[in-house]
C-alpha cells in the first residue's frame, strides 16, 4: 500500500482535535475525540456520525487486515480520512497503543429526563438508572459506563463531576459510550425531585448504611442507584433524600471496594435479585 499524501490542512485538523480535549471545546464543537481501532469500529457499528478521521502516515502504510477492513468501512460511508505526519499523531496519542487513528464523533443529544420517565411509566418494568455524584476521575466514569452497559442500565447520569465524553472516559468505556443514553445534570435537589415525581425508587451506596445488600429488597419498578465521589462518597443532602441506602459486606481488614467493583456488585443484585425463598 503506497504512502498517502499528507493532508495540507492537517494543522487545522490537529488543532480541532486538541480543542475537543477540553469540556468547553467539546461543548462548542458538539464533538468528542475517540482513539484507536476498537472505538472507531464501535462508533461505526452504532452509526455514530464522525466529523473527522485522522490517521498517521505510517499507520496508513500498514497492511494489517484489521486496519484495511476499517478503512473499507469508512470508504463505504464516504467518510473522509485525513493523513497527518507521524510526529503530530504521536503527540495526540501520547504513546498509547490503540492504533494510530483518531476520530471526532458527534456527542449524542441528552435525553429529556421527565419525558423519558413518563414513557417508562407507560411500559412498567424494572428499569435502572446509574447516577454518579461528583465523580472526578474520567477513567472511573468510563469504566462505569461499560459496567452499566453490561448490566442493562437504561440511563447513565453524571451529577456534576467528570465529563463522560472526556477522551479517557471514552477509551475506558471500550465502546459502551455509544450504547447507553447519557445525561449530565447539575442539581441534586432538582434530580431527586424529578425522580420522586415519576415514582423512581432511589438507592444509595454508603458504607455506613444499616441495610446490607444481601438483605435489601428491590421493587419491580424503575430504580436509580447513586454512587458518590471516590473519596467522600455521597453528599449528605443526597443521602437524606434517598429511599434506601445499602452497604456491601466485606472483609474487616479493608474499608471499601473500588468504585467500579462496588457499583457492579449492587447493579448485579438489582438486576438479578434472588428468589424470596432464598432471602428468608
Amino acid at each position: 500500500m503506497t504512502s498517502p499524501q499528507i493532508d495540507p490542512h492537517w494543522p487545522h485538523l490537529v488543532a480541532e482535535f486538541s480543542r475537543a480535549l477540553s469540556v468547553e471545546g467539546r461543548k462548542q464543537l458538539g464533538l468528542f475525540s475517540i482513539e484507536g481501532f476498537r472505538l472507531i469500529e464501535r462508533a461505526l457499528a452504532t452509526s455514530t456520525p464522525l466529523a473527522h478521521v485522522l490517521i498517521s502516515q505510517s499507520q496508513y502504510a500498514d497492511p494489517q487486515p484489521r486496519f484495511r477492513k476499517l478503512l473499507d468501512q469508512l470508504t463505504a460511508i464516504s467518510q473522509t480520512v485525513s493523513c497527518i505526519p507521524d510526529e503530530a499523531m504521536e503527540k495526540l496519542i501520547e504513546n498509547r497503543t490503540l492504533g494510530s487513528i483518531l476520530a471526532l464523533a458527534q456527542i449524542p443529544p441528552s435525553p429529556d429526563l421527565p419525558l423519558l420517565l413518563t414513557q417508562w411509566a407507560m411500559q412498567p418494568q424494572r428499569r435502572k438508572i446509574l447516577v454518579l455524584e461528583d465523580m472526578v476521575d474520567p477513567g472511573n466514569v468510563g469504566a462505569l459506563v461499560r459496567t452499566s452497559h453490561a448490566l442493562h442500565v437504561d440511563l447513565f447520569i453524571t451529577l456534576r463531576g467528570a465529563d463522560p465524553f472526556h477522551p479517557r472516559s471514552a477509551r475506558t468505556s471500550m465502546g459502551s459510550i455509544f450504547r447507553i443514553p447519557i445525561l449530565r445534570h447539575e442539581s441534586t435537589e432538582n434530580l431527586l425531585e424529578t425522580l420522586r415525581d415519576h415514582q423512581v425508587f432511589t438507592i444509595g451506596a454508603t458504607s455506613e448504611a444499616t441495610t446490607l445488600l444481601p438483605n435489601a429488597s428491590f421493587p419491580s419498578k424503575p430504580m436509580a442507584l447513586f454512587i458518590g465521589h471516590e473519596g467522600k462518597g455521597l453528599s449528605h443532602p443526597l443521602r437524606q433524600g434517598l429511599d434506601l441506602s445499602v452497604a456491601i459486606p466485606m472483609a474487616s481488614s479493608i474499608d471499601s471496594f473500588s468504585v467500579n467493583a462496588a457499583t457492579a456488585v449492587i447493579l448485579y443484585a438489582m438486576t438479578y435479585p434472588p428468589p424470596l425463598s432464598e432471602k428468608s
